[in-house]
């Protein structure tokens, strides 16, 4: 999923050695394909933007003996699919696929993925994600999935100082609202900067679509569109509403009254197909997020995010000692508040690495942090930003990151978070790569603010 509104797909466990059964190869921007992984259980999916009537599966598991199946297609989700039981923690598959276009039969390059460990709960469970019973969940009404958010900064803020704030379309009169206690989506509007209640920042209204933390220990979130859950310490956001949208914290802009704010935020959609949500560092990191969704039958209970273990300034110091040079001072140009994004710093225009994948391909260095521009080919985007564009496989996840120019920004996030997984640039769901999450039987989102 792109960090722009939506988002994308999540990723696998697998590492293959074996011929291809046709001759042609398969074109990136044919198919996107990942994993799911629930227990024990990894669902290994493909999904095809061509003429695809089938798609077979090839794979081993800890290089063991090769498996050859006939995926069969889940029209829930648009894609084809195949379970692999026995995926617990460590497991390394590899696996490609074969499918068809019309009549030619194409082979996919090899994939790899390392199953993660089970999670385990910290040694102070009520403070983590984990701790939480997925029976414990409350049920939320016909349509609508139950949410918590929980404070894990450690005393670092009471509940009182963390708020949350929904803001999106709703889908049944297209309308861009913001979510109250009750679980409803309320019209935002011009006029609400002034209503009764406001915030006031350097003698300017804001509306005010906050809560705290210490509110509710539970709320229901109905089907919404465009979703954006604004977090943040110490204080609320400062965001202007419109009749047609809304005016969000602007990084760039050095009088931006979100400027010395702690503040972070997810992106989500809850619709028919279920939910579809997933955390984000394609702008920066301002504190350690976990996003954990279980569904109702019990089969999907999966986390995203930093790792419980990681203290947001133990990430600061390891950002310092683990990047190269020029991607340092992301760390420091708008710190304390937070790390930005190359983009967001010497990276833009004008600044002492505008240049700094000049050589590497065609597409200047903006166009390839941001993925717009000339560059808006997906897998093309991701192949620059790993620096696996020159090579001929562009999704052995082994190989990324490996030399310079690469984003080494994006590296750093995946290397801190829950099997790797990232949304580092808007690209980053290419290869199921990113921090995204999504089930049909949504029954519980739970989002962890961490310090």
């Amino acid at each position: 999923m792109r960090k722009r509104w939506l988002m994308s797909v999540l990723a696998l466990l697998l590492l293959i050695s074996c011929f291809p059964l046709f001759g042609s190869k398969a074109e990136a921007a044919d198919y996107t394909q990942g994993v799911d992984l629930s227990g024990t259980t990894a669902t290994i999916w493909f999904k095809s933007t061509v003429n695809t009537s089938w798609v077979d599966v090839h794979y081993k598991v800890n290089n063991g003996t090769q498996m050859n199946f006939r995926m069969t297609y889940n029209s829930s989700k648009a894609r084809y699919e195949q379970a692999v039981t026995g995926a617990a923690g460590g497991t390394a598959l590899t696996y490609f696929f074969t499918y068809n276009n019309g009549t030619p039969a194409y082979d996919t390059g090899w994939f790899t993925y390392n199953a993660g460990p089970t999670p385990t709960t910290p040694s102070n469970p009520s403070g983590s994600i984990y701790s939480i019973a997925a029976s414990a969940i409350p049920a939320a009404p016909a349509g609508s999935i139950s949410v918590k958010v929980m404070n894990g900064t450690g005393g670092a803020y009471p509940d009182s100082q963390i708020y949350w704030g929904v803001l999106g379309i709703n889908p049944a009169n297209k309308q861009w609202s913001y979510l109250d206690l009750n679980g409803n989506l309320v019209p935002i509007s011009t006029a609400l900067n002034d209503a009764s209640g406001h915030l006031t920042k350097n003698g300017v209204n804001y509306a005010n679509i906050y809560h705290k933390v210490s509110e509710a220990s539970w709320f229901n979130m109905p089907k919404i569109t465009s979703g954006r859950m604004f977090l943040s310490v110490g204080t609320p956001l400062y965001i202007k509403t419109y009749n047609d949208g809304f005016a969000g914290p602007n990084v760039d802009n050095p009088t931006d009254p979100n400027r010395d704010i702690y503040f972070d935020f997810v992106e989500f959609t809850v619709d028919d197909a279920g939910y579809h949500g997933n955390t984000t560092r394609v702008d920066g990191f301002g504190f350690p997020i976990q996003h954990r969704l279980v569904n109702k039958s019990g089969s999907f209970d999966q986390t995203v995010g930093e790792f419980e273990s990681e203290t947001r300034a133990g990430l600061f110091t390891k950002y310092q000692n683990e990047v190269p040079a020029a991607f340092k001072s992301l760390a420091t140009v708008q710190a304390p508040y937070r790390i930005v994004a190359p983009i967001h710093g010497s990276f833009a225009a004008g600044g002492a690495n505008a240049n700094y994948f000049a050589g590497y391909s065609s597409y200047n260095t903006q166009d390839i942090l941001r993925c717009d521009g000339a560059l808006t080919d997906a897998a093309t985007a991701a192949a620059i930003n790993r620096h696996v564009y020159t090579t001929g496989n562009w999704n052995n996840v082994a190989n990324y990151y490996n030399a310079a120019p690469a984003n080494y920004y994006a590296k750093f996030w995946h290397d801190h978070s829950i099997n790797g997984l990232a949304y580092g640039f808007p690209y980053d769901d290419v290869n199921g790569q990113a921090a995204y999450l999504e089930v049909g039987d949504p029954k519980g989102l739970i989002i962890r603010v961490a310090w």
